[in-house]
């Protein structure tokens, strides 16, 4: 078949990442398996052959469909942003996207006359990255890892931010911060990310927000966040411009090699999304 080397492919990468894959909470995976019921446009990778698909450059995503070997008749597209390539499909100037899942949910694709033709099997883990000599940072965010699953508090920063109230809802009240004295922590993380990471007009908001702040509190340091695209944040990260990274980073293998992964602290899965079906 066609496309036995794209599940090869899949196998690979899912088995190279087997060792650091950790399920979350039972809500996380409720709310990733949570997508609206339509009548899909697509129902499998196969019948994307012979149309343009939308990717985030510089992604997990863009790098497996821009294999050639395993996708010869697909037209690839690559956004800056998930909302360019939300948009983009909404405009019919793309026919399909793929993304990830808690995304799609959070830009309420029904409003906008789009739906989630499948979600691809398996997933990724999430981590914060830093450079390769920092390791001390690293075990410092990783020991706040472990804390805040311990006692819930991952678990409830992420009901908030995957919650129907996401374009409402804000950052809680962090007095601590005005107490913090260390150096300041600079972060890399993605301007355009919803519900990750995103700017309003009061300020950054977002769940890896929410979690590198809390961190700065962890440790007694501000945090100082500038936004990226997707394609920018690790060359930020190598370049000294950025401390670590917090911007819904996938473990890979490739990536491994060039930076230090964090514990995972979210487990995602990504879908393709098109034009509702009349």
């Amino acid at each position: 078949m066609k496309y036995k080397q794209l599940h090869i492919f899949h196998q690979t990468i899912l088995l190279l990442m087997a060792a650091s894959f950790i399920a979350l909470s039972a809500c996380q995976n409720a709310q990733t398996e949570d997508v609206p019921a339509t009548v899909a446009a697509y129902s499998t990778l196969e019948d994307l052959d012979g149309h343009t698909v939308g990717v985030v450059a510089g992604s997990t995503m863009d790098m497996m469909m821009g294999d050639t070997v395993n996708f010869p008749n697909i037209s690839l597209v690559r956004f800056q942003t998930p909302s360019e390539l939300i948009n983009s499909v909404e405009n019919g100037e793309t026919d399909c996207g793929i993304v990830d899942t808690i995304q799609l949910l959070a830009h309420k694709l029904p409003k906008h006359g789009l739906a989630v033709d499948f979600t691809l099997s398996g997933g990724f883990d999430v981590a914060a990255a830093f450079n390769l000599s920092d390791t001390k940072l690293r075990d410092q965010f990783n020991d706040f890892i472990i804390h805040v699953k311990s006692d819930g508090t991952l678990d409830s920063m992420l009901a908030h931010w995957t919650s129907e109230r996401i374009d409402t809802v804000d950052l809680p009240p962090l007095p601590e911060l005005e107490e913090l004295k260390g150096h300041p922590l600079e972060v890399a993380t993605l301007s355009d990310n919803m519900p990750f990471s995103f700017y309003r007009k009061n300020g950054w908001i977002g769940f890896e927000i929410e979690l590198i702040t809390k961190f700065g509190v962890f440790i007694n340091r501000p945090v100082h966040f500038s936004g990226y695209n997707f394609d920018e944040v690790l060359p930020a990260l190598w370049a000294h411009k950025a401390d670590m990274v917090a911007a819904n980073l996938f473990i890979t293998p490739d990536r491994s090699k060039r930076v230090l992964y964090s514990n995972p602290y979210y487990f995602c899965k990504t879908s393709c999304f098109s034009k509702a079906k009349e």
